[in-house]
């Protein structure tokens, strides 16, 4: 009996664990990442990540969307997932625009939050302050929901 509830609690932490659906990069970042069902994960890719992105990066006039996007990043809806996860940075080619599991090893987060080392700016561009090109800067939980999001392991939900 007790062989049946040990394989039972392993499929449903893996079944946690981000598999990766669709979109390119894939989600899974194995040990590091921390879901806890129930509600397992609470950030929503499509419900609470894409429309930051949507207003903060990639409306129509902002620089990660269109045929040339900056940095060789598209965030524009569609695009965005399979351009982030375990994609490795144009800026820093060593490091991932989004671990899963790791929000601090995560250059995407990185450029958000200023971390020491990045490459050009903190993004949103000219944050605070006034962003360019009618960005919105991102709010504090903003910032929390992106580090929730790829600690979660970065699902494509």
């Amino acid at each position: 009996m007790i062989r049946p509830v040990v394989v039972l609690a392993a499929c449903l932490l893996a079944a946690c664990a981000g598999g990766g659906p669709s979109g390119g990069g894939g989600g899974g970042g194995g040990n590091k990442c921390k879901c806890d069902p129930p509600g397992c994960p609470t950030v929503s890719y499509t419900q609470n990540i894409q429309p930051i992105y949507d207003r903060s990066c990639a409306q129509s006039t902002a620089c990660h969307r269109g045929s040339v996007p900056a940095g060789d990043l598209d965030l524009s809806q569609g695009k965005s997932y399979g351009a982030t996860v375990n994609v490795k940075s144009s800026q820093q080619p060593k490091v991932l625009r989004v671990k899963p599991g790791s929000p601090d090893d995560s250059y995407l987060y990185q450029k958000i939050i200023g971390a020491p080392g990045i490459s050009g700016t903190l993004m949103p561009q000219s944050c605070p302050g006034n962003p360019l090109q009618g960005a919105v800067c991102l709010s504090a939980d903003d910032v929390a929901a992106i580090a929730q999001w790829i600690t979660e392991c970065a699902t494509n939900s």
